[in-house]
C-alpha cells in the first residue's frame, strides 16, 4: 500500500519514481567520488562502514567494490529504494553489503561499532526541528568508534539561495518533470515541488548554513576536520561552491 498523503514528505518522495527524477545520479559518478571519500575516511584494513540514507545504494556499491576486506551497512527508510538496491548486480564487490531499513533518528546498530559513516546527497535537514536533526547527528556519533570519521555531503545553502532556479523542466523516458523552488525565510527551508502529469511531490529541507552545520556537529560530539566544495575534494568557497562537504571525527 502506498504511503498516506498525510505522512511526512520524505516518506512519499523516495518511492520508485525517485530513480526517474534523479536518473542523472549514476553509479559512475559515485565511482568518480570514491577516491576523495576513502581518503577522507582514513579507514583501517578491515573497516565496518555505514552508508546512512543509502538510497538505491550507488555509493554503497562503489565503496564495497573498492574495499578488499571489511563490510558495508547500507541504511535507508525507503523500501522501494532498498528493493532496487538489492536487485543490483554485486558479483564484483570485494566486501559484502548488508541492507537495513530504519529511521536515522534511531539507528538500530551497536554503539562504537563503525570505523566510518557517510551521509551523502543532502540526506539531512528533512525534519521539522533542529532538535530532531541534532538527534540524527548524535546517533551518528554514537555508532562511530572514538576517532572514527564521518563525511556529510550537504548543499551549500548560501550558494543555493543566491542561485535558486525558480522553475525548470526535465524529461526522462518521455516523462516531463516540472521542478519549482523557493526559499521560505521564516522556516529557513528550501521548498521544492516536482510535478509530472497529475502528480505533485513536495520536498522541504532546512537550509543550514555551513556555520550552523558546524555548530550542530560540535553539539553532537563530532569535530569538523575540513570543509570541501564537492565530493572530489575541491576547496570550499561559501559564495561559489555548490556543495558543503564536511569531514568530521568523533571526539573521544
Amino acid at each position: 500500500m502506498p504511503p498516506s498523503i498525510s505522512c511526512p514528505w520524505y516518506e512519499r518522495a523516495f518511492a520508485a519514481d525517485y530513480l526517474e527524477r534523479y536518473a542523472h545520479r549514476s553509479d559512475e559518478l559515485a565511482r568518480i567520488e570514491l577516491p576523495f571519500l576513502l581518503d577522507a575516511l582514513k579507514l583501517p584494513a578491515r573497516p565496518l562502514l555505514l552508508d546512512l540514507c543509502c538510497g538505491a545504494g550507488r555509493h554503497s556499491r562503489a565503496l564495497a567494490a573498492r574495499l578488499k576486506r571489511g563490510r558495508v551497512v547500507a541504511l535507508d527508510l525507503s523500501p522501494d529504494l532498498l528493493h532496487h538496491a538489492l536487485k543490483q548486480k554485486r558479483a564484483k564487490l570485494s566486501a559484502p553489503i548488508a541492507y537495513l531499513r530504519a529511521d536515522k533518528r534511531q539507528i538500530p546498530l551497536a554503539t562504537g561499532a563503525f570505523d566510518g559513516v557517510v551521509n551523502l546527497f543532502t540526506s539531512f535537514g528533512y525534519f521539522t526541528s533542529d532538535r530532531e536533526h541534532l538527534r540524527v547527528l548524535r546517533e551518528i556519533a554514537r555508532v562511530l568508534m572514538p576517532g572514527g570519521r564521518f563525511v556529510m555531503d550537504f548543499m551549500n545553502s548560501t550558494h543555493t539561495r543566491e542561485h535558486l532556479v525558480a522553475r525548470n523542466e526535465r524529461s526522462y523516458k518521455g516523462v516531463v518533470f516540472i521542478e519549482q523552488r523557493r526559499y521560505d525565510a521564516r522556516s529557513r527551508r528550501i521548498i521544492k515541488t516536482v510535478s509530472s502529469g497529475d502528480e505533485t511531490l513536495t520536498e522541504s529541507i532546512r537550509a543550514y548554513t555551513p556555520a550552523e552545520l558546524s555548530r550542530l556537529l560540535h553539539q553532537a560530539g563530532l569535530k569538523v576536520l575540513s570543509r570541501h566544495g564537492n565530493l572530489c575534494g575541491d576547496s570550499f568557497n561559501e559564495k561559489r561552491s555548490m556543495r558543503c562537504v564536511l569531514v568530521c571525527q568523533r571526539e573521544c
